[in-house]
């Protein structure tokens, strides 16, 4: 008689949506890619469960949360960070582009973060090429995101507090609740 090995079931926990999460990218990319993944996503997952934020949080502060993470751990100036980001970037686009009559894939700020990154001019102009097939680019969105940099590490730390204080099933991830802990 043949033994299988156990399988996960049908009906084992999800985030109930898809997300950014790409299984490719994190073995080519590791930590650091999954960190910013896993980031990405259970901040959406905040701005999700918490609607009641939307009356007191800036427009944006999902992307500009992602951003901070962005700007303050990973080095633009590391050809293995600009692939990581070049790749992320072009994986979400394309994938979003298939979602696009669903709800969305969580973590999906992440191509407005690092457009943000670019057009302030914190990272290489290189990584706009990721960008060439959206129709529109987010110039309002830039402008939005604009105030929250004036006291960028003020911001950050309301937003993280506000996330930090947020009841997930399934919980923060623990990179995600190091990176916000960073940030407070």
């Amino acid at each position: 008689m043949r033994k299988g090995l156990p399988q996960i079931s049908k009906g084992a926990e999800g985030l109930g949506r898809p997300t950014i999460m790409d299984r490719t990218l994190a073995m080519k990319y590791g930590a650091p890619y999954v960190h910013l993944a896993v980031l990405a996503i259970d901040v959406d997952r905040v701005r999700d469960a918490r609607e009641d934020l939307d009356d007191v949080l800036p427009f944006g502060w999902e992307v500009f949360l992602t951003e901070r993470y962005l700007v303050t751990q990973l080095d633009p100036s590391d050809a293995t960070v600009r692939s990581l980001l070049e790749d992320l970037v072009l994986d979400v686009i394309d994938r979003s582009a298939a979602h696009e009559h669903e709800e969305g894939l969580l973590g999906s700020q992440v191509p407005f973060a690092v457009w943000d990154a670019i057009a302030r001019g914190v990272w290489p102009e290189e990584l706009r090429s990721a960008f060439a097939t959206w129709k529109a680019r987010p110039r309002e969105l830039v402008k939005e995101l604009a105030p929250l940099w004036s006291d960028a590490d003020a911001t950050a730390r309301a937003l993280a507090r506000a996330c930090l204080d947020t009841e997930l099933t399934p919980p923060l991830a623990p990179p995600t609740i190091e990176s916000l802990e960073r940030m407070l």
